[in-house]
């Protein structure tokens, strides 16, 4: 696949099939991806990536910690959302909830709907990513490149992925899970695995806005 279609066709996919990508392909994926750049060549991200047993175990403590303990994340999450960043935010929710046929006031829809964000939407494979507690905003941009490099990869091998900043809301249950050690902040994880093409979930399309939004050319 060339980049141009990967880029045109990753999206975040939220029900997989229970089929695990084989692990020549997710190492594959996580080699490339230590090409991605980053400032003075410092490569601050680091992955830990559960499978099988592993991931069965941490899915089931994450939804246990989702279900009865307060969310606790390294990273504490935006309070407020200003405008246009607030339309686009309830856009994509809309999008999602209308996808999956859940009216806005269903609430036991929706948070079961939320429950599923702390089993990786069943994805065979979640990565939890983190960085060095020492480092600040321009280690977070590096993460943020490599990333997009692991998503765009992921989707040239057919792979596909969900971003997830809810599974850095309860950074204990990974740590006990997966050995992460203190000196490292976790910031999000990744769902891996190929797509459930029935789920409804996997309908929902996000729009973008025109270039003249984000871009000025003087």
């Amino acid at each position: 696949m060339d980049l141009e279609t990967a880029i045109s066709e990753r999206r975040s996919v939220r029900a997989f099939l229970p089929e695990p990508v084989p692990e020549p392909t997710l190492r594959s994926i996580f080699e490339r991806a230590q090409r991605a750049p980053s400032w003075c060549n410092i490569q601050p991200w680091r992955a830990w990536i559960a499978s099988g047993e592993t991931r069965a175990h941490l899915a089931a403590a994450m939804s246990r910690a989702a279900m009865n303990d307060p969310p606790s994340p390294d990273v504490p999450f935006p309070v407020d959302y200003p405008e246009p960043y607030a339309t686009h935010r309830r856009a994509c929710g809309r999008a999602l909830y209308e996808a999956m046929g859940v009216a806005r006031d269903d609430a036991a829809a929706r948070q079961a709907a939320w429950l599923r964000n702390f089993v990786a939407f069943d994805a065979p494979h979640i990565a939890i990513v983190g960085v060095d507690k020492r480092f600040d905003l321009y280690a977070a941009l590096d993460v943020g490149c490599w990333l997009q490099t692991v998503l765009l990869l992921a989707r040239s091998e057919g792979v596909s992925a969900c971003a997830q900043a809810s599974l850095s809301l309860y950074p204990s249950v990974s740590r006990s899970a997966l050995g992460i050690p203190d000196d490292i902040k976790i910031l999000f994880g990744i769902a891996l695995g190929y797509e459930d093409p029935a789920a409804a979930a996997n309908a929902c399309r996000t729009t973008r806005d025109p270039i003249e939004s984000n871009v000025v050319f003087k």
